[in-house]
């Protein structure tokens, strides 16, 4: 009830957002994720714990007294009306929203969200066995209404039961359901689910073409990067890097790097050591956990790559001409640091996103990992045929004009550049 509460409080400014001619910020793709993902974790429990107990209804079965039959089904049925009532105040909302509703209905693996998340709990809410089921408990409800008042002056807990009961919303609409009513809003919400079925074949098509041509020419390159397999610059670079930091790459040698607006043609993550993630206690958090052998291995740059988002060591990372690491202009605390590791591993696993739309989460792009893990930033975004864009340009972007972030290692032409870095990175972004 409190959670419902708390969610609902936001969802007009949830709406706000949507009608902005703007991408979503980071930070609300993260609190929407975690937000719906906590609501889920709490809604299913609690429906098939009352969906186990329908013995309360059929009397004859059980030798239990009829105090406890009527209180059993008080119990079941001020859970169910408090389902309905987070469905319609939060699930329903969202489904009347057409971006909001496709963005939720896209999986996204980092927050264990299904496909179609909306529709599957619409058919859970809508059975038929489940309408059916809650009508008889109201029909039991009602019929020991007097008796129930009359015990609840005595009785806290059923007094607050009742009070649940009619305070509901939904528990008006239910005691008059159609069924019929039901059924046309099954069909409704699958009307929804069809044009975003059908946004998403355009999307799944873009995204292979895009992919295809990608994969075509992703693996041609003239030659080596000139800063590739030289160990003492490695090794250099090793101990200079800090847990956060973004790396930032340009392979002029590839095909791929010419496809990429700007001058920087990719960006990572560094995660961070194993010492580096105990020291501010995120090693045994259970996201970390699941990659303790990678870490251990040295695979400590979190990427999206043609072939998906991974870990991989600073040497796969370093087949190229320039490197630009940035971090944080002002110290990130612990906390925040923990939270910027933990959104950038939520990425690791998922597909590479040929079709750079910062708005969709089930698939990514190398920059959209940097957007995603640093959520308290403004980044900037280009609207490019319809959707949101985030390149590595604009996220290097951030460290020009005393912005969030800072250039603190620039190498050009396979030399470090000691002087002058910030002014020659600006260049050369310029000139492209």
């Amino acid at each position: 009830l409190v959670f419902r509460e708390t969610i609902a409080e936001k969802l007009d400014r949830v709406n706000e957002l949507t009608e902005q001619e703007k991408p979503f910020p980071p930070d609300f793709i993260d609190k929407l994720s975690q937000s719906l993902q906590r609501e889920v974790d709490l809604m299913r429990p609690v429906l098939a714990n009352a969906a186990r107990h329908g013995c309360w209804i059929d009397h004859e079965d059980y030798q239990v007294s009829d105090a406890i039959k009527i209180k059993g089904n008080l119990i079941l049925l001020a859970t169910l009306v408090s389902l309905y009532d987070e469905y319609g105040t939060v699930f329903a909302v969202i489904n009347e929203n057409d971006r909001l509703r496709r963005f939720i209905n896209l999986a996204d693996s980092g927050y264990e969200r299904d496909e179609y998340l909306l529709e599957s709990l619409t058919d859970m809410f809508v059975d038929i066995d489940l309408l059916s089921y809650v009508s008889d408990l109201i029909e039991k409800y009602q019929e020991h209404e007097v008796l129930l008042n009359a015990k609840a002056q005595d009785d806290i807990n059923i007094y607050y039961l009742i009070q649940i009961i009619e305070q509901s919303k939904s528990y008006p609409r239910l005691a008059e359901l159609d069924f019929f009513d039901a059924a046309n809003y099954r069909r409704k919400i699958r009307r929804n689910v069809t044009t975003d079925t059908l946004r998403e074949i355009g999307r799944s098509v873009v995204n292979g073409l895009s992919g295809g041509f990608s994969n075509a020419v992703g693996d041609y390159e003239e030659r080596k990067g000139l800063l590739y397999n030289d160990k003492e610059v490695e090794q250099f670079i090793d101990s200079q890097l800090q847990m956060g930091d973004i790396l930032l790459e340009k392979t002029p040698f590839r095909l791929t790097d010419s496809m990429i607006p700007g001058h920087w043609g990719h960006a990572a993550i560094w995660v961070g050591t194993e010492a580096e993630l105990k020291d501010i206690g995120l090693w045994y958090h259970p996201l970390v956990t699941r990659y303790h052998e990678e870490i251990k291995r040295g695979e400590l740059v979190a990427e999206s790559l043609r072939t998906g988002t991974q870990l991989s060591p600073l040497s796969h990372f370093m087949n190229i001409d320039d490197l630009g690491v940035i971090r944080s202009r002002q110290p990130l605390t612990d906390a925040e640091m923990r939270d910027t590791i933990i959104l950038a591993l939520r990425q690791i696993g998922k597909e590479y996103d040929f079709n750079f739309d910062v708005e969709t989460t089930d698939k990514i792009v190398c920059s959209q990992l940097v957007y995603l893990a640093y959520n308290k930033i403004q980044w900037p975004t280009e609207s490019v045929v319809g959707r949101y864009t985030i390149s590595p340009d604009n996220i290097a972007i951030e460290a020009l004009d005393n912005g969030s972030l800072e250039l603190v290692l620039f190498y050009h032409d396979g030399k470090p550049i000691e002087n002058g870095q910030l002014q020659l990175m600006e260049d050369l972004m310029r000139q492209e």
